[in-house]
C-alpha cells in the first residue's frame, strides 16, 4: 500500500510540475507572432505549390486525353489496313493460282501447250514468232502478278508504320498517366500539409489572441506597467503612415463593403504593403494581435486616457508592455482581417470613446 501511494504522489508531483512548467515558460506574445508569419509563410507557398500541380495534372489530363483521340484513330486505320492487307494478299495468291494452272494446262495439253506451238512452227523464222509470243503471254500473267505483290507490300509497309505509330501513343499515354500518378501522390501530400499547417496556424493564432487578452486583462488591473494613469503631455500626434498620407474613408458613418452602412470610428490611410506604421506619440503597448476583423491590430496607451489602434497590419514589430516613442515603427501596413487593400485603419480613443482622428493629427 505504502509503494502504492508513494507511485500516485509521484505521479500527482509530476503532472503538477508539468503544469506549473507550462504556465512559467508560456511563449511570449512577439515570439508568437513571428511563428505565426512563418506559418503564414509556409502555409502561402504550399498553397501556391499546390495549385501548380492542380496546373500540371490538368495538362497530363488533356494530353492523355488527345492521346487516347490518336490511338483510337490509329486503331481504326489499323484495323482498315489490316482488312486491305488480307484482300490483296488473296489477289496475289489467286492470280499464283491461276498463273501455275495456265502454265500447267499449257505444258500438258499438247493442243494449246508450249512445245506444240513451238514445234509445230514451219521455219526458224516463225520458231521464233512463236517463241516471242509466250514469252510474251508469260510475262503479262508476271507483270499482273508483280503489280498485285507491289500493292501488297506498300499496304503492309504502310500497316507496320501505322503500328509503330500506335505503339508509341500507347508509350507515351504510359508515361503519362505515370507521370499524373506521381504529381498527384505529390499533389496529396502538399495538400495534407498544408492542412495541418493551416491547423496549426489556427492554433497559434488562438493561443496569440488568449495571450493578448491575458496580457491586456493584467495591464487594466496594473499588473503591465502602462501610462494611462499618467496625463498626456505629447503635443500634436505624428502621422502614422510616412510613406502615404492619402486617406480614403473618414471618421464617421459610411457605406462599408463588409457590413453595410456603419459608424466608421477612424481613418482609412491608403499605403503600400509593408510600409512602416509609426507611433503617433510616446506611450505603452497594452495590446499587440490578431483582433477578429482589424486583423492584426495593435494598441498603444499614451496616458491621459488617450489610446491609439491601428488595425490590419501585415505585421506587428511591438509587443505587449513594450515602452514607444513617437515616430517609432510599430507595425507594417497590410490587408489582414476585414480589408479590401493595402491600408491602414487609424483609431483614437479617449476615456474608451472613439475620437476624430483629425483632432489630435
Amino acid at each position: 500500500m505504502r509503494k502504492k501511494a508513494a507511485v500516485i504522489i509521484s505521479l500527482i508531483l509530476a503532472i503538477s510540475f508539468c503544469f506549473s512548467t507550462t504556465s512559467v515558460y508560456a511563449k511570449p506574445l512577439s515570439e508568437l507572432q513571428e511563428e505565426i508569419e512563418q506559418k503564414q509563410d509556409e502555409l502561402k507557398k504550399g498553397k501556391e505549390k499546390e495549385k501548380n500541380l492542380s496546373s500540371q495534372i490538368n495538362s497530363l489530363e488533356k494530353e492523355i486525353y488527345q492521346l487516347n483521340d490518336q490511338i483510337e484513330v490509329s486503331e481504326v486505320k489499323l484495323d482498315k489496313l489490316k482488312k486491305d492487307l488480307d484482300e490483296a494478299q488473296k489477289k496475289v495468291d489467286k492470280q499464283n493460282e491461276e498463273l501455275g494452272v495456265r502454265l500447267r494446262t499449257m505444258y500438258k495439253n499438247g493442243s494449246v501447250g508450249f512445245m506444240d506451238v513451238l514445234m509445230n512452227s514451219n521455219s526458224f523464222s516463225e520458231f521464233l514468232t512463236n517463241m516471242d509470243l509466250v514469252e510474251k503471254i508469260y510475262a503479262s500473267d508476271k507483270d499482273v502478278l508483280q503489280d498485285l505483290q507491289d500493292s501488297h507490300d506498300a499496304i503492309e509497309k504502310k500497316k507496320n508504320k501505322v503500328e509503330k505509330l500506335s505503339k508509341e501513343l500507347k508509350s507515351s499515354k504510359s508515361a503519362a498517366e505515370s507521370s499524373m500518378a506521381t504529381v498527384e501522390a505529390e499533389k496529396k501530400k502538399i495538400a495534407d500539409d498544408n492542412e495541418k499547417n493551416a491547423e496549426m496556424l489556427d492554433d497559434l493564432e488562438n493561443e496569440a489572441a488568449a495571450e493578448a487578452a491575458r496580457l491586456a486583462a493584467a495591464s487594466q488591473s496594473g499588473n503591465t506597467s502602462s501610462s494611462s494613469t499618467s496625463s498626456y503631455g505629447g503635443g500634436a500626434f505624428a502621422w502614422p503612415t510616412p510613406s502615404s498620407q492619402r486617406v480614403t474613408s473618414g471618421y464617421g458613418w459610411r457605406i462599408c463593403p463588409f457590413h453595410g452602412r456603419e459608424f466608421h470610428g477612424g481613418i482609412d490611410i491608403a499605403a503600400s504593403g509593408g510600409s512602416a506604421i509609426v507611433s503617433v506619440a510616446d506611450g505603452t503597448v497594452i495590446s499587440a494581435g490578431w483582433n477578429g476583423g482589424f486583423g492584426n491590430s495593435i494598441k498603444v496607451d499614451h496616458g491621459g486616457g488617450l489610446v491609439t489602434m491601428y488595425n490590419h497590419c501585415s505585421s506587428i514589430r511591438a509587443s505587449v508592455g513594450q515602452k514607444v516613442s513617437k515616430g517609432q515603427t510599430i507595425a507594417l501596413v497590410g490587408t489582414t482581417g476585414s480589408s479590401t487593400g493595402n491600408h491602414l485603419d487609424f483609431r483614437v480613443f479617449k476615456d474608451g470613446t472613439t475620437q476624430n482622428p483629425f483632432s489630435y493629427l
